[in-house]
């Protein structure tokens, strides 16, 4: 597909792609001959690779997802605790409910409103069915005394990363303000030396003409 020409005004992706070898697997189904069945194999394979990408991706991206509501669901029993967590989510379930009592389904403009709340009402639900023993596994609810310690470590690491942040800016000042000098000022070996025997020279001219040397 590396010759693929998209259409005017069309947004290459994976799926226009797979649509162009479809056309292609398509056309060739209805050729004969070795070189048209090895054409279309290739293209098959072409296919199938972006298939199976596409799956891949799917996949990950639902696992991330469970893992970030899962993350979620800690940190908010972390935060709060077992009862007024359940207490929290199902007084949300029940507003949710009490939304849904309020629509109509067989209207048209109200139908993509229940569909979200039917799936705020399922992610609630799971909520509530987190296995037992979960808080006792993150370490049960957070304290007043641990949280003062995070929220001291959480502000010692942000002025730390603000003063390093500073001092690396003045480190770099100075080192740049230090090789403009060197750039300015500094002289080779070769060029004293030559300025030494250049003194040393004129030096000797002096010594001559007042006679302490001949």
């Amino acid at each position: 597909m590396a010759n693929y020409e998209p259409e005017e005004e069309e947004t290459v992706s994976a799926a226009s792609i797979k649509k162009g070898l479809k056309d292609l697997i398509d056309d060739l189904k209805q050729s004969q001959g070795d070189s048209a069945a090895r054409e279309r194999q290739y293209y098959q394979q072409e296919y199938n690779v972006i298939t199976d990408i596409e799956n891949r991706i799917k996949l990950l991206k639902n696992t991330l997802k469970e893992q970030q509501s899962q993350l979620e669901l800690k940190l908010s029993l972390k935060r709060v605790g077992d009862e007024e967590f359940k207490a929290e989510t199902i007084e949300l379930l029940e507003q949710v409910q009490n939304q849904l009592m309020g629509l109509n389904a067989s209207k048209k403009e109200e139908k993509a409103k229940i569909n979200a709340l039917n799936k705020d009402k399922k992610a609630l639900e799971i909520k509530l069915s987190y296995p037992e023993g979960l808080l006792t596994e993150i370490g049960g609810q957070l304290r007043d005394e641990e949280a003062k310690k995070l929220i001291l470590k959480k502000l010692y690491d942000w002025v730390s990363e603000q003063l390093n942040r500073y001092l690396n800016g003045e480190k770099r000042g100075l080192v740049a303000k230090v090789e403009n000098l060197w750039d300015k000022y500094a002289v080779s070996s070769q060029e004293m030396e030559a300025q030494r025997e250049q003194t040393l020279g004129q030096l000797n001219e002096f010594l001559v003409k007042l006679g302490y040397r001949e």
